[in-house]
């Protein structure tokens, strides 16, 4: 995963153009340790919920996550790697238990795992930073205004970038474009509840927004700068955006 810096409003946490690490040094000295195999976790929770996970490798910091805390849990089998992993992060294409959906998720805590395969019921807490966020006022509306064959169906969470990247009728250059967002997902789907969030740093905040999905409820995480209108519950949204899902212990 990465620090969305967008997503969550944080730009306080930029200064001159580049990350604060001193306000990192501060929230990782700050943070709760968390066992992991080949290292540990160091996790950050600010006031509205976000996460920022240290993963630490040799006392060497290796990479930074950010994960929205919340109540969205979704039941999932892993089937396949999908991109190149990094340190105590796992990116994985999933199934539902009744292997009628599929996405794509970024794994954050998947070290504290014993073990998984395509047997593994996981239960996972999940959130989505988004990338691109479309609003209408109904699904009725998106559907007079998307020609049909690029419409998507209801709830529905379809991994396009994966599929494409896999498409054996498209040029390899075309494949590789692709590949490079292959983790983003494409989702249509009503929208429950919208809620603005203040991280207690600054005053930095960003909106959650729940969505139906038909793997369940998925929250939506951005900040005001990245919608044109405001959103509001029940209206509908296209959006295109990166998983991110909490291992939850069974």
């Amino acid at each position: 995963m990465a620090l969305y810096i967008s997503n969550t409003g944080l730009d306080a946490l930029v200064v001159d153009g580049t990350i604060d690490e001193a306000q990192l040094r501060q929230w990782y000295a700050e943070a709760t340790e968390v066992a992991a195999q080949g290292g540990f976790y160091r996790t950050k929770v600010l006031d509205s919920g976000l996460a920022i996970i240290f993963r630490v490798v040799d006392d060497e910091i290796v990479g930074v996550d950010m994960h929205m805390q919340g109540r969205s849990i979704w039941e999932a089998k892993p089937l396949l790697r999908v991109g190149e992993q990094e340190s105590l992060s796992i990116t994985l294409l999933l199934t539902s238990k009744s292997e009628r959906s599929a996405f794509i998720a970024t794994l954050v805590h998947a070290a504290t795992l014993d073990r998984f395969d395509e047997e593994t019921l996981l239960e996972l807490q999940v959130c989505a930073f988004v990338q691109a966020l479309d609003i209408y006022d109904s699904r009725a509306a998106y559907e007079e205004a998307t020609e049909r064959e690029m419409q998507i169906e209801d709830k529905k969470i379809l991994p396009y970038n994966f599929i494409m990247s896999r498409d054996e009728s498209i040029t390899e250059e075309e494949k590789k474009l692709f590949a490079q967002g292959e983790s983003l997902l494409l989702i249509a789907a009503p929208v429950i509840a919208v809620e603005k969030r203040s991280h207690g740093f600054g005053d930095s905040a960003c909106i959650v927004a729940t969505i139906g999905t038909e793997m369940g409820h998925l929250d939506l995480i951005f900040s005001e700068s990245q919608v044109p209108t405001p959103l509001k519950k029940g209206a509908y949204v296209t959006t295109r955006c990166a998983i991110s899902a909490d291992v939850l212990p069974r």
